[in-house]
């Protein structure tokens, strides 16, 4: 069996383009071989300039302002088929040699290579040998028949020289067909295949053949009319051959015919949309299919079989029909391909079947048939004991991934927009069935999914690929722990591990393994307050911003209750340093060592600190990571970084939480939290997070009491506050003011003591005094604290009815 072959391939040229001379540079082979092959397609019209007709031409038919010839070309060259007398497509009809003379200096060594590399191509009717890049003393020296030069010049200029030896290649082709069927005409030319060669040549045998000679002859004369662009002329030899074949008997040949006349038929009507035409070539090619099938029943005792002629057929029926209203028929002839692989002999002839039938459902859009034939094409390749087939093996099994939903991040087209983040609507109870989390976890496919993975890994270990082993070993036991026996997640981590060993330190991999990490809260610092955006519009900016609690932000906050999203604004300042607790899980049986984690930051503005975690079987662990802002904007922190099993990953929150809401919804096989006793708990969103430059801290303190002052009903007293700038600013302008309730009991303040210490560096403090007056209880607040112990009962000043003194103050107007 050949690749790619079509209804229209029995009208193309094989030409195999060969190496020669010495070592080419593979980049300068692959330029070479690409400008050869941009000239598949060559005009009839455009060879008159290199035809000349030396006889009267037996094409009577020959399109020249309309037709073309088609040239395949075959780089490295083939194997000869033995079925060449059959189908002419398959010789090789031309040799091109490619020769980079840098690597070849000697001219009459190059062509005497190229000699030897054209004679294991008997059936070439054309040879050319092309030089590239000669040196000014080959250009100088005599000119030579058998070598053609390419001197260096610019692309055009080179193409430009390629299709005119091109064309002119085309032309001696041409010219050599018309001989060849002249003389076949004449002569009765006779034509065996593999099938006839098993046959005994009794007497009957050799009368029949005679018989069957003219048919063959006539078949044959069709097949180089096509090669020479001329499908009418064609089709007229086709014509006599399958009535001649029918009449004989030769049901083989009568197949052929019939398949060489529907190629005439398609290239005649090239481009055109025509249903009676394509119901024609349905029509012909099952009765191709099963002439085949009865030559193969025939000669089922001979050594050889034309069984791949059928399967071929098939598959050329199927390419042509290939398109989504068609898809059942195009189903059944594949899946009836398939079938027919038992009966191929030759191992290779299977692995090209199974790779045409895998494009086929492929351009279908039958991805996961596609993925199946794929994975028998892989198997076929690892029944092979080398690395080449190995690799191979890899890479095919690696298209697959995505139709198991079990690719790598690397190649996976998730959409990070957090505009698609999965999110319960009011609508459905809360309930969420998001696309993406279908799509990323079905457990129904757990099975399959597993398979595809090990044969992933085990073809990546013995191509020694130590970093696509790592990958599906992590992918493996990340997704299918639970499905894992305890000995199986050993052997795995065995397997991650020496993986790494074979790893460049430092190597990163785009698949995360464990263990699995989700955002868990923003612990804050106690000296943090909250920031009030000046406007320099306003005089007395603060007026206006109450407290609303003596943190950054809190999670009840109003705006985002009554907006209905939790999406919250944090501000970091620069140089300050903040922590964000994440929770780590180790669902698995063996010690889980994490060499280090930190926040992963991709704004860059962000230096994290990374610390080293130790996770027993089947636990979770709350960790703290911490890190400095260092500049002023936004910050993405979309998961964490982590060195684990000697390769450094990035863990995505996101991730995690698809995962969690999965699990909740029975998508996922397990929550990894709740396996290792982790209570319920609601993944905390990521809030948009802000840098602004560096603000003033201040730090009040009481002077005495240790902060707590007992005064009783209207005792009168000078309370003493130090004001200590902590931050690295200067504090430029402040302001004191009273809230809450009994503000009167609050007699005087110094303010012009603080004013006048005005601006406080980092590092400076001011001491001034405020006046109290103790208040008088009210009866509702002796009987709301008659409940306490007597311990406590001297403690009567509540919340409620405390007066709050506020400082707003500031730095330069830029903060």
């Amino acid at each position: 069996m050949e690749p790619g072959l079509s209804i229209e391939s029995g009208s193309a040229i094989r030409v195999a383009v060969l190496p020669v001379g010495g070592t080419i540079p593979p980049p300068r082979l692959r330029e070479y071989a690409a400008l050869v092959a941009r000239h598949a397609r060559v005009d009839l019209a455009s060879l008159r300039t290199y035809y000349s007709e030396h006889q009267k031409s037996p094409f009577a038919h020959q399109p020249w302002e309309t037709g073309c010839l088609r040239l395949k070309f075959v780089l490295g060259g083939c194997v000869p088929s033995p079925w060449e007398d059959f189908q002419s497509s398959r010789k090789v009809l031309a040799v091109i040699g490619i020769c980079h003379l840098p690597s070849s200096p000697d001219l009459d060594r190059v062509a005497a290579d190229f000699v030897d590399a054209a004679r294991t191509y008997p059936s070439a009717l054309a040879r050319r040998c092309f030089a590239f890049c000669p040196t000014d003393a080959q250009m100088a020296g005599k000119k030579r028949d058998d070598i053609i030069m390419f001197p260096p010049s610019d692309q055009q200029s080179l193409e430009l020289h390629m299709l005119t030896m091109i064309q002119d290649l085309a032309a001696s082709l041409l010219m050599e067909f018309e001989k060849w069927v002249l003389r076949a005409e004449s002569t009765g030319t006779i034509l065996k295949t593999p099938l006839d060669s098993q046959s005994s040549l009794g007497s009957e045998e050799v009368i029949k053949a005679k018989k069957r000679r003219l048919g063959r002859a006539q078949k044959i004369i069709g097949d180089y009319c096509l090669l020479a662009g001329s499908p009418v002329d064609a089709n007229a030899h086709y014509t006599t051959a399958i009535e001649l074949a029918r009449l004989t008997g030769d049901v083989f040949w009568h197949a052929g015919a019939l398949e060489g006349s529907v190629c005439a038929l398609v290239v005649d009507r090239m481009g055109q949309s025509d249903p009676v035409l394509e119901d024609e070539v349905k029509y012909r090619y099952y009765t191709i299919i099963q002439l085949y099938r009865r030559a193969t029943l025939q000669d089922n005792a001979q050594r050889v079989s034309p069984v791949s002629f059928e399967l071929e057929a098939a598959l050329k029926l199927a390419r042509y029909l290939c398109r989504q209203e068609l898809a059942k028929e195009v189903s059944d002839l594949l899946m009836g391909a398939a079938d027919g692989a038992k009966a191929l002999i030759d191992a290779s002839d299977r692995l090209i079947l199974y790779i045409e039938i895998a494009r086929l459902f492929g351009m279908l859009g039958y991805k996961r048939k596609a993925a199946f034939f794929s994975r028998q094409v892989a198997q076929l390749y690892l029944q092979q004991d080398n690395a080449y087939a190995a690799m191979s093996a890899m890479q095919v099994l690696t298209m697959t991934t995505n139709a198991y939903h079990v690719q790598s991040r690397k190649t996976s087209k998730i959409n990070h927009d957090s505009s698609k983040e999965p999110r319960a609507s009011s609508s459905d109870s809360g309930k969420v069935h998001p696309v993406a989390i279908v799509s990323l976890f079905e457990s129904q496919w757990s099975a399959i999914q597993m398979v595809v993975l090990r044969e992933i890994l085990l073809s990546s270990i013995r191509a020694a690929d130590p970093l696509s082993s790592w990958s599906a070993a992590a992918r493996l036991l990340r997704s299918f722990y639970p499905l894992i026996t305890p000995a199986g997640q050993s052997g795995l981590a065995s397997s991650l591990a020496n993986s790494a060993d074979k790893l460049p330190t430092g190597t990163r991999c785009a698949d995360p393994c464990l263990p699995f990490i989700r955002l868990h809260s923003f612990p804050l610092h106690p000296s943090q307050r909250d920031i009030v955006k000046r406007n320099p519009g306003k005089k007395e900016w603060w007026t206006g911003a109450g407290p609303s609690g003596p943190f950054i932000y809190t999670p009840f906050s109003k705006a985002g209750a009554s907006s209905g999203t939790s999406k919250q604004e944090v501000s970091w300042i620069v140089g300050e340093p903040v922590q964000v607790m994440v929770e780590l899980a180790n669902p698995c049986s063996f010690d889980l060592v994490v060499e280090s984690i930190y926040l992963s930051v991709h704004s860059g503005n962000f230096d994290a600190f990374p610390v080293s975690v130790s996770l027993p079987p089947n636990t979770s662990k709350l960790v703290l990571l911490s890190g400095i802002p260092t500049q002023v904007g936004p910050i993405s922190i979309p998961g964490c970084i982590v060195h684990c099993f000697g390769v450094i990953t990035e863990h995505l929150f996101k991730e995690v939480d698809c995962l969690l809401l999965g699990a909740a919804q029975g998508l996922v096989l397990s929550d990894p939290f709740r396996c290792c006793g982790s209570s319920k708990f609601k993944s905390a969103n990521f809030p948009s997070i802000s840098v602004v430059p560096p603000l003033p801290l201040l730090v009040a303190n009481v002077v005495g009491g240790d902060g707590s002052i007992l005064l009783y009903e209207g005792e009168i007293r000078d309370v003493l506050i130090t004001l200590t700038n902590a931050g690295t600013v200067p504090v430029e302008e402040a302001n004191i003011a009273l809230s809450g309730k009994n503000q009167d009991s609050v007699i005087s303040i110094a303010h012009s003591t603080w004013k006048s210490a005005l601006p406080i560096k980092p590092g400076g403090e001011v001491t001034f005094a405020a006046t109290l007056r103790a208040w008088h209880l009210s009866s509702a607040d002796l009987e709301a604290d008659g409940s306490r112990s007597p311990a406590s009962s001297r403690r009567i000043a509540r919340e409620g009815i405390n007066p709050f003194l506020n400082i707003h103050y500031a730095g330069r107007s830029c903060c």
